[in-house]
């Protein structure tokens, strides 16, 4: 039996094993995907694979099993390579029959030859997708994934067989065959834990990898320095989309003969010069944009570190034993919950109880159908009466940073409206996707500060960021921009914008902040004093997770009452009441559900919403014509 130096360390030798075994060219394939399927079911032994996401390059051995958490930013086209090969002994004229299944190169011994036109010879395929670090990741998901034993992976699909993994795998102990490749990792796992900081609450890890200035990197958010890695899979009739986010095993390859490229000057190149930059553009060193041949894979439903990834959004009550460092004895039932964070956010609003709820709506929302080009489900939330010049807005984001597992704080400032590229664009000459920064993946948030926004002008590019934001917040999508035409991409991302009035983005829900207290003089003080402690936050983290995932219906009768209701509202004020706000009624019906943990809207969440709403509309009216009513703090 291998041992876990051998399965972890050199899983090449697992394969070449089955190889040599072989019954037929699929039998072995499948062998291999067992044998590892077996090994990652079990939680202990599936915590000892590193993670690119928290572990540096450097030190994780070539031709090792990796993981590696990511979103897939671009796709490439299919890698035909020669999965089955023969090669001869020049001196003895020997020949024998080796794979490049899960290789980039072909590793023949000294003194070999290909023999290329041999009837051994075997034509294999694999998708090659460029993945990166999960735009957004927040701190303390890195720090979790970090610090805990990583949770099995659940519903695995290999690299080439769609089954659930099979638990009936030999007995062997966690600590069996621990020599020094473990050894090594455990050190490194160490120097890791001494190097990382605290700040606050939260453990800053060290940067995964170091880019080399040459390098373009391409991370949607230009300001985090995400891991990236080449990725292929040998399952072709996997559908992979552009903006999903996946967790993958597989073995990793630095081989160096790989960046070979990139020692060639292209100006001494005969031929075409684009096709040497597509082949540089599209083949980064590998020493820092590794490769990764997927062994196996897993679509994440979300990225919360405290929860399993197939969570039952039917469950009413909160499992997560293995996932929760401190997990309660009797979890909380949604209700008390929802009652405890409401408590939170208002004292983040200062006491607004309003704007407390109508954040927690927002964070509990999502895209759950489309209809047309409606994306049903969205909520958009503006929040006026913020000063410029405010660190509202900032300290606003670092405690929604707390709560939520992918966020994004986005200043609009002239420079930044003007300097950065928001919408993707494909680059014909590098025949790939350069990222933008609304390239995000579904369940992500993005602040927008308006408050930052000062008088000036804006460029072309600054406009067409602006036009491009706005349609991400009306219709939850984004063109990308391919030149020649632009291509619709579908999001789910929750947009609240910050701003001094009343927004220039059409926004959902508008609610102006109001504090119930005086302001304090010193907010960063204040914010800093705010956080509870770790066990409530984590229980804040699961229920959002969870109310996003809730089933949702709506009882038949209680349809009628909202139909009654509309028709009413319109037959008294036709001019003010229109199909958007029921459609923002309907929605607020939704999340106010889900917040009390309920698959089911009845006539009491319908209530809640319609006196929600009723005295939003009369703050608002209070404040119609009074733009600069705001409180300076």
């Amino acid at each position: 039996m291998p041992s876990i130096e051998d399965w972890l360390s050199n899983p090449l030798n697992i394969v070449a094993e089955a190889f040599e075994n072989r019954q037929n060219s699929k039998e072995w394939k499948q062998k291999v995907e067992e044998f590892f399927k077996n090994k990652i079911s079990d939680e202990k032994l599936c915590s000892l694979i590193p993670s690119l996401n928290s572990t540096p390059l450097h030190l994780v051995p070539s031709t090792s099993l990796v993981r590696f958490r990511c979103m897939i930013q671009d796709s490439f086209e299919p890698e035909y390579f020669l999965e089955t090969y023969e090669v001869v002994n020049k001196t003895t004229g020997e020949k024998v029959v080796g794979t490049s299944c899960y290789k980039d190169v072909i590793d023949s011994p000294d003194g070999y030859d290909v023999i290329t036109e041999s009837r051994q010879n075997e034509t294999g395929c694999r998708q090659v997708l460029f993945c990166v670090s999960i735009p957004g990741e927040t701190e303390w998901v890195k720090q979790v994934y970090f610090t805990s034993p990583s949770p099995p992976v659940q519903g695995v699909v290999t690299s080439n067989l769609s089954t659930k993994r099979s638990h009936d795998d030999e007995p062997m102990e966690a600590t069996e065959g621990l020599q020094p490749f473990l050894f090594n990792l455990l050190s490194n796992r160490r120097r890791l834990e001494q190097t990382a900081q605290v700040v606050g609450t939260s453990l800053v890890l060290p940067e995964p990898c170091v880019t080399s200035p040459n390098l373009e990197v391409s991370h949607p958010l230009p300001w985090e320095k995400g891991q990236a890695a080449i990725v292929k899979v040998y399952d072709e009739t996997m559908d992979f989309k552009v903006n999903e986010v996946y967790e993958f095993i597989g073995i990793l390859s630095v081989d160096p003969s790989l960046s070979a490229i990139h020692d060639t000057n292209s100006d001494q190149v005969n031929g075409d010069c684009g096709h040497m930059e597509e082949l540089k553009s599209r083949s980064p060193p590998a020493s820092l944009v590794p490769r990764i041949h997927v062994i196996s894979m897993e679509k994440l439903s979300h990225n919360n570190p405290l929860l399993p990834n197939n969570v039952s959004s039917g469950a009413q009550t909160l499992s997560f034993v293995h996932y929760n460092p401190n997990p309660p004895t009797v979890p909380d039932p949604p209700s008390t919950t929802n009652d405890e964070i409401l408590d939170f956010l208002r004292k983040v609003t200062f006491g607004d109880e309003l704007a407390a709820q109508s954040i927690l709506f927002h964070l509990l929302s999502r895209v759950y159908t489309r209809s047309g080009t409606m994306a049903v489900g969205k909520l958009t939330l503006n929040i006026s009466g913020i000063p410029p010049n405010s660190p509202y807005p900032k300290l606003f984001a670092d405690v929604i940073k707390q709560l939520v597992t992918k966020c994004c704080y986005l200043p609009m400032t002239l420079d930044n409206m003007n300097k950065l590229r928001f919408v993707p664009n494909k680059n014909y000459t590098k025949n790939k996707l350069e990222p933008g920064v609304l390239q995000l993946s579904d369940g992500s948030y993005l602040l927008l500060d308006e408050t930052s926004l000062k008088p000036g002008s804006l460029d072309s590019n600054g406009v067409k960021n602006i036009r491009a934001i706005s349609t991400l917040v009306t219709t939850q999508k984004v063109d990308y921009d391919f030149q020649f035409y632009q291509t619709p991409f579908y999001h789910d991302v929750n947009c609240v914008v910050l701003s001094e009035a009343k927004s220039m983005l059409p926004c959902d829900l508008h609610i102006k902040l109001t504090p119930g207290f005086p302001v304090p003089e010193n907010l960063v003080e204040y914010f800093s004093s705010l956080l509870p402690p770790v066990e409530v936050l984590n229980k804040f983290r699961i229920y959002l997770t969870r109310g996003r995932m809730v089933d949702y219906d709506m009882e038949s009768h209680v349809m009628q009452e909202i139909e009654n209701d509309f028709v009413s509202w319109r037959r008294d004020d036709r001019d003010n009441v229109s199909a958007d706000d029921l459609h923002r009624l309907l929605v607020l019906a939704r999340v106010q559900c889900a917040s009390m943990g309920r698959s089911k809207c009845s006539s009491g969440d319908w209530g809640v919403v319609k006196k929600f709403d009723e005295k939003r509309k009369e703050r608002m009216k209070i404040f119609e014509n009074r733009h600069f009513d705001v409180v300076k703090f």
